[in-house]
């Protein structure tokens, strides 16, 4: 039984032999190393702005859309209705009630570079983490959030 269970690979799988390949590897020049150090120390320091604002707030981001070779900034002010993610990653959900009383949503990541700035308008008090529950509500009812105080220092 053990004969036939070493003997199960056909023929010309056996013998086949592998060559090794000799690969041909330059060193690194200390100007490229010097460059590319330069470059990842460009990219560590550029810095991207924190803000400081939770769900229930009312914010307006400034976001730029390109169009063609030329861009803009748009202002999108509404309710934060969620936030999710973690660092790099993380998003928010913003909710406003467009023309004819319909709700839109848009959700950004907080580090994009697209981001120019976000103003808080409002600060809200809630007791959810996710206020998905004003997507069922109507008009008036849909941007009603108490107010919450905020101490300044």
């Amino acid at each position: 039984m053990a004969d036939k269970i070493k003997n199960t690979q056909p023929e010309e799988i056996k013998d086949e032999t592998v060559q090794p390949v000799e690969e041909v590897v330059e060193p690194i020049k200390p100007e490229v190393v010097e460059v590319i150090a330069e470059t990842e120390i460009e990219e560590a320091t550029i810095v991207t702005p924190t803000y400081e604002f939770s769900v229930g707030d009312t914010i307006k981001v400034f976001y730029k859309i390109v169009e063609g070779d030329k861009f803009r900034v748009q202002p999108y002010e509404g309710i934060v209705i969620a936030i999710n993610g973690k660092q790099h990653s993380k998003t928010f959900t913003v909710r406003r009630i467009g023309a004819g009383q319909i709700g839109i949503e848009r959700i950004f990541p907080l580090k994009s570079p697209n981001i120019e700035n976000i103003t808080i308008s409002k600060h809200g008090q809630v007791r959810r983490a996710k206020l998905y529950y004003l997507r069922d509500k109507i008009g008036k009812a849909a941007t009603k959030i108490k107010e919450r105080k905020v101490k300044t220092k």
